[in-house]
Order: C-alpha cells, then structure tokens, then sequence
C-alpha cells in the first residue's frame, strides 16, 4: 500500500505539472484537448470488457479444476486485482488477486496460480496471432514468437506429465488446471474464447483511442500497438505500466508514419484511459466483494452515487460538444 500510495503521488504530481516531463510531453498532452470524448468513453467501456473477459476465463478455468465460482464473485475478485495493478508496480495486484481466488479454492493459491498461468498461456497464444501481424507490417520483432512458441510446448508438455506422471503435492496442484483442460476440450475451448474475447476488447478499445485522436486507419494502427503494449508489460515498473506503455504506443505508431506530437497523445490517452478504467473496475470490485459486510441501503446507496458520477461525468464530457 506504500508503494501504490507513493506511485499516485508521483503521477498525480506529474500530472498537476506535466511540464516537469519536458516540452515535448506537456506538448502532446494539450493535444489530448482534440480528442474526441465520446471515442475516449467507448474505449473505457472496452476496456471494462477486457476485465470481465478476464475474469470469466479465470472463472472457466478454476470451474475445470473443481472450483466452482459465481459470475459476480469472480468478477469481484478478479476486478480488485485489475485495480491494484493499475496503482502500483510489479504486478502486485496479480499477487493480491490470486490471494483472493485462493481464499475460495478448493486448493487454495497453488492451485489458483496454476489456472493463471494456464489461461495465461491462451492469452499467449492470441498475442502471438498480434504479434505476427505486427512483424509481418516490419514493426515489432519477430523473436516474441518463438518465446510464444516455447510457452506454449512448455504448457503442453506439463499437462501431458500431470496426467501421467504422479507428482508432489504442491506441484501437482499447480499443474490441476492444465490436467483438467486437457482432458476437457470444452473446458479448454470456453477458456481459450474469452481469452480471445479480451485480446478482441483491448484492440477495440485502442482503436478507439487512435479514432478519439483523428487518425486515419484506426483498427490497423490499434491491431499494432496493442502487441507493442503487451510486450512492454511484461515486467512493469511503474503503475499501470505507466510511461512505458505510452512510450511503447508512440513507438507502435511512430513505425507506421504517424507523426511523433500525435503518437505521443495517443500513447497518453491510452495510458490515462486504461488505468482510469482499471480503477473504477477495481473499486467495483471492492463494493461488490464488501457487500456482505455492508448493509444494504449502504450498497444501493454507494452504487446510486456511482451512477450519478457517471452520468454527471459522460453528459459533461460527451453532451456539450454534441450540442
């Protein structure tokens, strides 16, 4: 909590003076005034479906290890961790997330960490479909694929030893989920669709962000950086991968000729919007996993005045430029 209290105090100081990042930066942050807000409310929503796409895949594949959870539970849970993320480095929501998981797994947080990484690797797998595109366009490496490729013999070759081999106790049951997918295609199919679905949001959500901006050709430029984000988050080491996914963004763009004073806002905006979203996802999240706690003129009280805010909040940003 320190480190997420000292992170938010570090960009809330940049963004109270975004001149501190130099010239160029707080140049491409008063670009962001063009932007379109209905376009940036559309990518907030996508965004919002990658969380719950999310959610449901961890949801599927902990139900193939014999964890059966309610949609609203998961979502919860999963959405708390999405929050944390978005505040503090290192992935330390992903760590508080499969916490909170394990609280209701039957095998506790080895077995929720084996579902991770088992729909993990079917994220892979779609990232890897990404990541071709991009390399084939001459922007992104085409090495990422065969570490996607290794992942994935690796995954494989696991699920084919927990099901015929006995093993540890420990070990074994970080490996259920992958001996129960493989031994289910359905199971397998229904995780591998929302991970699919997610990877579809989260493009969605960044080719609105380059249509918010004016950019011309918004699902090709979305259907490249989105890679190019991905790749940088794969240690992160600010909140929200904030700053290097916005430089990863410039870069996707820059490569396709778009100018680096627009790039640039679009890496911003991307960055702003996907951890404003994370938040809010993440506060749900807290709300709704608290409600038991709560009384419920409480609940129905805090989401009354969450929908007020976001009413209050769309109708200032969306209506008057309409008007």
């Amino acid at each position: 909590m320190v480190t997420a209290g000292l992170s938010l105090a570090v960009l809330a100081g940049l963004c109270a003076s975004p001149s501190l990042l130099g010239g160029r930066v707080g140049s491409a942050i008063a670009g962001l005034g063009a932007a379109s807000p209905a376009w940036l409310w559309a990518a907030g929503l996508a965004f919002a479906g990658t969380s719950v796409c999310g959610a449901l895949a961890w949801r599927a594949a902990l139900r193939a290890a014999g964890t059966p959870l309610g949609i609203a539970d998961a979502g919860a849970r999963y959405g708390i961790g999405c929050g944390l993320n978005a505040v503090a480095p290192a992935h330390i929501g992903s760590a508080v997330r499969i916490a909170l998981f394990g609280r209701v797994s039957a095998g506790g947080c080895w077995t929720v960490g084996g579902a991770a990484a088992a729909v993990g690797v079917t994220r892979i797998v779609w990232l890897g479909a990404l990541v071709a595109i991009g390399s084939a366009a001459g922007v992104l490496p085409a090495w990422p694929l065969f570490a996607a490729g290794a992942v994935v013999v690796a995954a494989a070759a696991a699920a084919c030893t927990a099901r015929r081999v006995a093993l540890p106790r420990r070990l074994d049951q970080i490996l259920v989920a992958f001996r129960a997918l493989a031994s289910s295609p359905r199971d397998l199919a229904v995780v591998a669709a929302w991970a699919l679905l997610g990877a579809a949001t989260k493009v969605a959500a960044a080719a609105a962000i380059v249509a918010a901006l004016g950019i011309d050709h918004p699902l090709r430029a979305a259907l490249i950086l989105v890679p190019a984000v991905e790749l940088a988050a794969v240690m992160p080491l600010t909140p929200g991968n904030v700053g290097v996914a916005s430089a990863a963004v410039a870069l996707a763009l820059g490569a396709q000729g778009i100018g680096s004073g627009t790039a640039l806002s679009v890496g911003i905006a991307f960055a702003a919007v996907e951890l404003l979203t994370a938040v809010a996802v993440g506060l749900a999240g807290g709300l709704l996993l608290s409600g038991r706690l709560c009384r419920p003129y409480v609940r129905l009280a805090a989401a009354g005045a969450a929908s007020l805010g976001l009413a209050a909040a769309f109708g200032a940003t969306v209506l008057p430029p309409v008007v």
